[in-house]
């Protein structure tokens, strides 16, 4: 697991354990608990989408830069064949 996954795993069951608790210790009603959770989760909902297309962006940006490095090491290191053959002269006779 890479480590922006397991801090964001992190994060979430550490937030997830300060809400129960947090909703167990509350002196506030049920049905005001849960308007609130209601309220809080689409805002967590919204930024965890966020979190997690950035995560994705960057993801896709990094595989592409190593795959141009690789690309272009690969060009690098092998000749152009038709500038390494443009020399040779062939005949039948053989």
């Amino acid at each position: 697991m890479n480590k922006g996954l397991k801090n964001l795993f992190i994060t979430l069951t550490a937030f997830s354990g300060g809400l129960v608790t947090g909703l167990l210790l509350t002196p506030k009603s049920g049905q005001e608990n849960r308007k609130w959770v209601s309220s809080h989760s689409k805002e967590t909902k919204e930024w965890l989408e966020d979190k997690g297309h950035k995560i994705v962006e960057e993801s896709e940006k990094r595989i592409d830069r190593v795959s141009k490095g690789i690309k272009k090491t690969v060009q690098d290191s092998l000749p152009d064949l038709y500038e390494a053959t443009d020399d040779l002269t062939f005949s039948e006779d053989g």
